[in-house]
């Protein structure tokens, strides 16, 4: 289970992660297959999401060319490949 401390940073992450790729919301729910309103709810850390929600919309940030490090104290790293094309 989530602590709401590491609820928090997993929201900022994927927040952080859609704004490097430009995507709104709804374009992530899009890629990932997650509704918008569940999108909507995680990055303001509202709810309890299911681990397979969280790996869906993580997956689909890292397809796009966001790739994060985790760490338990610091909380995570991103880093942004541009894609060209």
């Amino acid at each position: 289970m989530l602590t709401q401390s590491n609820f928090q940073v997993l929201a900022a992450a994927i927040r952080a992660g859609r704004g490097a790729l430009s995507w709104s919301q709804q374009e992530l729910a899009d890629e990932s297959g997650v509704s918008m309103p569940t999108v909507a709810r995680l990055e303001t850390s509202s709810g309890n999401p299911k681990l397979e929600t969280v790996s869906r919309l993580i997956g689909a940030i890292e397809k796009g060319g966001v790739k994060f490090e985790w760490n338990q104290v610091e909380g995570f790293t991103m880093v942004f490949t541009l894609r060209k094309g």
